[in-house]
């Protein structure tokens, strides 16, 4: 019986117990309730101005865009010289309304100005928030990428100085309606075709260095025709210059009336400043001459044969090297391979040296190749290939150096 009554007693204080146990347990609950609703609440606000400052970085940065895309300098619908800096506002697809506030430093006439752009809103609980981007804007033409535009000229993947063909001489002149001049001396300048490069016209202008408006109201002969030019070096100062190109071994059509061949040869100048030459230009060693032959054609617009630097001393034992490049990249003709076959176009950079030799020998050109320079300061080597080539013999000891050194064609 006492063992009964102890079971139901037992049992009772367990019930009991459970029941307290239930309601403390409701209560942290609750407690726990509470505080996941705050967090709830916390972390929707957080995520709504987590949207607002994606939003607010967006209007930021297309209000920076729209200075920076100014179409002029000056006039235009936005240009360099009023960008647009009013306050704007802003209504989104959040639930806030955007204010923007754009800062410029400087003045019209700096090169780059800071730009920074405030950008506020108010959130749900009516904080103000802030978002402030900064950049730099560039006074770059907006007409200057116009140029690195495609396609290019004929299609080709060459970045063309000047957007013109590659082979008119860096200093010529933009005549406009798709033509440049290139000037050697009063009563004569070259007009290209700054599409291929050819020859279109030779005028005749009355003064030396003459502007644009003096080369188009000159008198003009109207021809077709193409240019061999470039630059010929020495291996010392004490080598004698040759005169000028002899070119009696250049083939044609003969079917040509009164459009002979002219030569112009004279001491290099520097492309950029068109100062001459002297020993502050890099490479600048022992001189440089530059030549320029304009070869007036007729159907079919080719030539060949050879070109021959004139005047070279006969009395000294002088070879003209001629740099032939090696690199497939380019055709034959540009890579100085004579005798020139079937040229279509205008030719630049074809350079030669003229060398003092030690050789005495009197047997072929062949054995003595190796007379031409490869490395050192008169360089004549392509991406690590030779490329130093003997083009006439000159020296005393090769009975035909009359041949194959003649003057200076007139």
């Amino acid at each position: 019986m006492e063992s009964t009554m102890t079971r139901i007693s037992t049992t009772r204080r367990q019930a009991g117990f459970t029941l307290i146990e239930a309601l403390i347990a409701l209560l942290v609950m609750a407690f726990g309730m509470l505080a996941l609703s705050g967090m709830q609440i916390t972390l929707s606000r957080s995520a709504d101005v987590s949207k607002q400052r994606t939003e607010a970085t967006r209007i930021a940065e297309e209000r920076i865009e729209r200075m920076r895309s100014f179409d002029a300098i000056t006039g235009g619908t936005i240009n360099w010289d009023a960008l647009p800096t009013a306050v704007e506002s802003v209504s989104s697809g959040t639930n806030a309304t955007f204010t923007s506030t754009p800062a410029l430093s400087g003045t019209i006439a700096d090169a780059m100005r800071a730009v920074s752009v405030v950008v506020t809103w108010a959130d749900r609980s009516g904080e103000t928030q802030t978002l402030t981007l900064s950049s730099v804007i560039s006074k770059t033409n907006p007409e200057d990428p116009g140029f690195l535009a495609n396609p290019l000229p004929l299609n080709t993947t060459l970045k063309r100085p000047k957007n013109r063909n590659i082979n008119i001489p860096i200093p010529a002149l933009d005549l406009g309606n798709g033509k440049s001049s290139y000037q050697f001396s009063a009563g004569y300048a070259v007009i290209f075709s700054n599409t291929n490069g050819g020859v279109v016209q030779i005028c005749n202008p009355a003064v030396a260095n003459a502007t644009v408006t003096q080369i188009l109201a000159s008198s003009c002969t109207t021809l077709t025709g193409y240019i061999v030019g470039g630059y010929i070096g020495r291996s010392a100062t004490s080598v004698v210059w040759p005169t000028g190109i002899n070119y009696a071994g250049v083939v044609r059509n003969a079917a040509l009336t009164g459009q002979a061949i002219n030569c112009q040869f004279s001491d290099a100048v520097n492309q950029s400043t068109g100062s001459l030459l002297t020993a502050a230009d890099p490479g600048y060693n022992n001189g440089y001459k530059y030549y320029l032959c304009v070869i007036p054609l007729d159907t079919p617009f080719t030539w060949g044969g050879t070109v021959r630097i004139g005047g070279v001393s006969t009395t000294t034992n002088y070879l003209v090297c001629r740099y032939q490049y090696t690199q497939n990249t380019v055709t034959a003709n540009e890579r100085n391979i004579q005798p020139y076959v079937g040229v279509n176009q205008s030719i630049d950079e074809q350079n030669y040296q003229i060398v003092a030799s030690s050789s005495t020998s009197t047997s072929s050109l062949a054995t003595v190749t190796t007379a031409c320079p490869n490395t050192g300061a008169q360089n004549m080597t392509v991406a690590g290939v030779s490329v130093g080539v003997v083009h006439q013999d000159c020296r005393i000891q090769n009975a035909n150096r009359a041949t194959e050194c003649p003057a200076a064609s007139p």
